[in-house]
């Protein structure tokens, strides 16, 4: 079995600074008991295809970055535990279930849909099928992304974290915001609780004088990691950011188009802006 995540730490020489990346959605690797009955073309819509090269290098900033290897159509990092679908179950769940919306668009802890129509299996999962995920790829990403911060709190007295997403450049009729063109870029602070204001402004002031249409909250305020990870009373600074695909990807080909190099360079300085507010707000 591939390791579910991949750490990437600031190299000999480099000064490390703390500060987290984390793509938890950019995974390629299928585990062969998934078995789905939709065709891999489809279910890859599900991924952040290519995030995770697009803030590939921030260990050379003095940051580290946390990968899943996993799809989140298998089991989602970005849920809780209770965001269970009871009735794509084939038998009884005895944890505590607490759904959210996500869950009713089938996009809950294990999805069952993609898109909100393209039913993802020809049968219902087992209560077990369901905890091997928790326990093989939920749990351990969310231990090695909780183990990084921790060790840099510890160090510095203070942690900042960016949760790295894309998003279609259009929602669809299942979505919060509708079938409506997107924001170039979207960033979730939970109404400003799971960051200081001055966090998210950094951000959005840098991508709005490159020149970028920049949301706030709108249509995704950030789910499971920043809320878990998000408490700025503590010093602990938890930020998502969703970069439309229409600005460096065909969303149907899963190809680079010709924006690729553009932003991945906008990606390059954003997170070198972000470091600089982190060396400049932590006891660096």
């Amino acid at each position: 079995m591939t390791e579910p995540v991949i750490v990437s730490r600031p190299g000999a020489g480099t000064m490390a600074i703390p500060l987290v990346f984390d793509s938890p959605h950019s995974g390629l690797e299928y585990p062969a008991d998934m078995k789905p009955s939709l065709a891999t073309n489809i279910l890859r819509r599900s991924e952040d295809t290519f995030v995770d090269q697009l803030f590939k290098g921030v260990d050379q900033l003095g940051a580290v970055m946390v990968e899943a290897t996993f799809p989140r159509c298998y089991i989602d990092p970005n849920r809780t535990t209770e965001d269970i679908e009871i009735t794509a179950l084939a038998d009884a769940w005895t944890r505590t279930v607490k759904p959210s919306i996500k869950t009713n668009r089938g996009t809950g802890l294990v999805w069952t849909k993609i898109g909100g129509v393209h039913p993802i299996y020809d049968r219902k999962l087992t209560a077990a099928e369901v905890q091997g995920r928790i326990d093989n790829y939920w749990a351990p990403y969310h231990e090695t992304l909780a183990a990084e911060t921790e060790r840099l709190y510890a160090d510095f007295g203070g942690v900042w974290h960016i949760n790295c997403h894309s998003m279609p450049a259009r929602g669809d009729e299942t979505t919060e915001d509708g079938p409506v063109d997107r924001a170039d870029f979207v960033l979730g602070d939970r109404d400003g609780t799971t960051c200081a204001a001055a966090f998210t402004e950094t951000v959005r002031d840098f991508l709005a004088g490159r020149g970028y249409d920049v949301a706030v909250n709108w249509p995704m305020k950030g789910v499971e990691l920043v809320r878990k990870h998000g408490r700025p009373d503590e010093n602990r600074h938890s930020l998502q950011i969703e970069i439309n695909r229409r600005l460096y990807m065909d969303e149907i080909a899963l190809t680079k188009n010709d924006r690729y190099d553009e932003t991945a360079a906008v990606i390059a300085d954003m997170t070198a802006a972000i470091a600089t507010f982190v060396r400049s707000n932590a006891a660096v």
